[in-house]
């Protein structure tokens, strides 16, 4: 029979094994991530500039652009050349008027019932719909073809406001799918989202403001009937007393007759149009309503999963793949603009003494009040992340190596007087920290993290608990 402590040795083996499979699954997800990335930034390395070189035929301005974006896509250029060169094509397109020929200004929606060639709200609706259909598509990946091919069916065929609804919900269906299942990066999910979401908004609210325009017609055209049938009255009046002119009293009142006779029927076509529109408005206003929701709860999903992505689920601090975005962006603008910025690395001390001696749920608990006591001692604008295991790493921006040594020492500090009690015996925990700064002229940041890392070694070496400069 097993006693106690083997159970609960093999338990934690156990445990470990899961851990290191689901690492590995991990690592596999990332990898297939990363390779998928590649291959479409090759692609459009590839096929960008054939199409571009199309393009930039000509002396315009314009054509120019084309040819510089053409070059910086040949060349591989940095992500801030390349948004430097949209700006110029952009600027061109303004400047030139290049684009999309302008839509044709619709009728209004009671032409649709004295001109049957007029367009409907419902056509304009199909149109705008159409474009975003379009959008998603080249999006999205080709999975999600059989989806978008019934909603452009049920485009198609939509005739009235219920088709709306039915159309506007199996969209945000789609919407919802896609930001659970895609593997893209999230920010960049989060960004399309709220590109269709603000697409959608603007064909919503002009349908809705087409609305509000139609009803204001069909009030002023009561009003109209109102002040012709009291002309009406006038003029019979007016016959009745001018006895002499019979016979002009005559042919008024039959003109008289017939204009009554074509009021009334225009006030049944009129009465016809105002109950469809009232009932057209109530379910699109109901289905609008639905809509803002549901966009609501879109965003937020997607700014949800992305904020998960790139933050640390045991500590609560950022993570390695964050960490990585925030020191790229930093690079990149230090050599683009000349700024510095700071690592620290900090290492908790003889930390798998601590998880072999009282576990790992008294190791995990060492680690995010580590956390919770550092973030006080940053700046809004430093970002703290998990590097890995008991590692962690904080970026500062416009920080010099002695600021950045200052705050390594207040955290420091404060990591040190961390006290749990557990059976009695009192655990504590400190940190060794590495400071360094990026140098003029550096070219890549995994330079800054090497002389960090080797300050923290020198630290554990001179006896732990202490903050080291390379």
């Amino acid at each position: 029979m097993k006693i106690p402590a083997d159970e609960k040795n093999e338990l934690l083996q156990e445990q470990i094994k899961k851990l290191y499979s689901q690492k590995d699954n991990l690592i596999k997800e990332l990898d297939a991530l990363e390779e998928r990335l590649e291959r479409t930034d090759r692609m459009y390395r590839r096929y960008m500039p054939m199409i571009l070189d199309v393009m930039g035929t000509g002396d315009t301005a314009f054509s120019k652009a084309c040819q510089n974006l053409s070059q910086a896509f040949k060349k591989g250029a940095s992500p801030e050349k390349m948004a430097y060169v949209f700006e110029q094509v952009k600027t061109a397109v303004i400047q030139e008027d290049t684009g999309p020929v302008p839509v044709k200004k619709k009728k209004g929606m009671l032409a649709s019932f004295l001109k049957p060639s007029g367009d409907t709200f419902i056509d304009k609706f199909k149109e705008d719909y159409h474009e975003i259909l379009n959008k998603l598509r080249s999006a999205l990946e080709k999975k999600y073809g059989p989806r978008l091919d019934n909603i452009l069916e049920m485009l198609t065929k939509a005739g009235n406001a219920s088709d709306i609804s039915d159309i506007r919900e199996s969209i945000f269906n789609l919407v919802f799918v896609y930001i659970s299942d895609t593997s893209q990066e999230r920010e960049k999910v989060t960004v399309f989202i709220r590109e269709i979401v603000g697409k959608i908004l603007e064909i919503e609210t002009k349908l809705a403001d087409s609305y509000e325009h139609t009803h204001s017609m069909v009030a002023s055209n009561k009003g109209f009937e109102t002040v012709l049938h009291h002309e009406m009255n006038q003029l019979q009046t007016s016959a009745d007393v001018t006895e002499s002119l019979e016979n002009l009293k005559r042919q008024v009142s039959q003109r008289l007759a017939s204009i009554e006779n074509a009021l009334s029927k225009k006030q049944m076509t009129d009465q016809a149009i105002r109950e469809e529109v009232e009932k057209d408005q109530y379910i699109f206003k109901t289905g609008f309503a639905k809509l803002r929701h549901e966009l609501d709860a879109a965003t937020r999903y997607s700014e949800e999963l992305e904020k998960k992505l790139h933050l640390d689920q045991l500590t609560g601090a950022y993570n390695r793949r964050a960490y990585d975005k925030k020191i790229t962006e930093e690079m990149e603008r230090s050599k683009r603009y000349g700024t510095t910025f700071s690592l620290l690395v900090i290492d908790a001390d003889k930390f798998k003494t601590i998880n072999d001696r009282f576990g790992h749920s008294i190791g995990d608990r060492c680690l995010k009040e580590l956390i919770r006591r550092t973030l006080p001692l940053l700046r809004a604008n430093d970002m703290l992340a998990r590097y890995g295991g008991e590692e962690f790493t904080v970026i500062m921006p416009e920080t010099d190596e002695a600021g950045a040594r200052n705050v390594a020492e207040k955290i420091r500090q404060t990591i040190e007087k961390i006290e749990f009690l557990y059976k009695q015996e009192t655990v504590r925990i400190t940190v060794s920290i590495g400071v360094s700064q990026v140098k003029q002229g550096e070219t890549t940041h995994q330079n800054v993290f090497e002389r960090a890392d080797v300050a923290v070694y020198k630290a554990k070496e001179n006896g732990r608990n202490q903050v080291q400069i390379y």
